[in-house]
């Protein structure tokens, strides 16, 4: 009987180390913040500048934006911004596993990579966003995550009022602010 027990303890021992796996660890576990501005809105163009037919992009499936970390696929809309026809996502937001912060959290920053396929050719562009808290004794509010800026093949850029700029050229596109 003594036995019975101790490999009954034991195989429980070994169970709740077993189901404490790394994989759990790796969850995406996005960013709790009011997440306002994390919208993008792209315009693509070909070569020449002119203005991709989003819906046939979309239609036949070669226009898809992946978050690197969450695994999910980014739910893209064609809206109109600036009297233009554009693509809108809501960008992922940082894990909150890989956020940094100041001393007393009332800022911090994160980054998020997207896997973005147009017609075929692939890139990956790191979002990096700010965060704010306004919880301090004197103020009433929360906290606020934004985009702050694109990185993409070493170069930063500033999105125009978090729009951007895709011109398809060759093998690797321009990424610019949208003017």
């Amino acid at each position: 009987m003594k036995i019975a027990n101790l490999f009954v303890c034991l195989l429980l021992v070994l169970t709740t180390f077993t189901s404490c796996s790394k994989d759990d660890d790796e969850e995406y576990e996005p960013m709790y913040a009011s997440a306002i501005l994390n919208s993008l809105y792209m315009e693509i163009v070909d070569g020449n500048g002119k203005v991709i037919d989003y819906d046939k992009l979309l239609e036949e499936n070669k226009l898809s934006v992946v978050g690197q970390v969450s695994k999910k696929k980014a739910n893209l809309e064609i809206v109109s911004y600036k009297e233009r026809k554009i693509v809108r996502l809501s960008v992922d937001l940082p894990d909150r596993k890989c956020m940094i912060f100041n001393a007393d959290k009332t800022t911090g920053y994160g980054k998020t990579d997207l896997l973005m396929e147009i017609n075929g050719k692939q890139i990956i562009l790191s979002v990096n966003f700010d965060f704010s808290s306004l919880n301090k004794p004197d103020f009433i509010g929360g906290n606020s995550i934004f985009i702050k800026n694109i990185e993409y093949e070493g170069k930063t850029i500033t999105p125009t009022e978090y729009s951007i700029r895709i011109k398809q050229t060759g093998d690797k596109p321009i990424i610019e602010p949208l003017e």
